[in-house]
């Protein structure tokens, strides 16, 4: 019974282990991507890209004074809705992750 159980271990670490090494290999084109994109797309706005935001959030105000977002395509609507609805879950999801709790607050 040991030797059979010795064998069965040996195997589930053997298949493990090439398992591992084969994912490895795989994930590592992909993740030398995301990388790559991450440095660019993730960092803060350095100070000199303070103007822009700030025309870019005086348009979106002025834009929405006006009613000029109701000219949008039905494409345009709802690729906007797919991303408010991202940032919301985004938002609940760190909150999750904050109070370390799916269910409220702990008072």
């Amino acid at each position: 019974m040991a030797g059979r159980m010795a064998a069965w271990g040996t195997k589930v670490v053997s298949k493990t282990t090439s398992g591992t090494l084969a994912l490895s290999r795989v994930a590592q084109p992909h993740l030398q991507t995301f990388w790559g994109h991450a440095r660019v797309e993730l960092v803060p706005p350095t100070p000199s890209q303070w103007p822009a935001i700030r025309q870019g959030f005086g348009n979106l105000f002025n834009s929405t004074l006006s009613g000029k977002f109701l000219d949008c395509s039905v494409k345009e609507a709802t690729r906007n809705s797919l991303v408010a609805v991202e940032i919301a879950c985004w938002f609940y999801v760190g909150e999750m992750i904050g109070r370390k709790s799916i269910i409220g607050y702990k008072v």
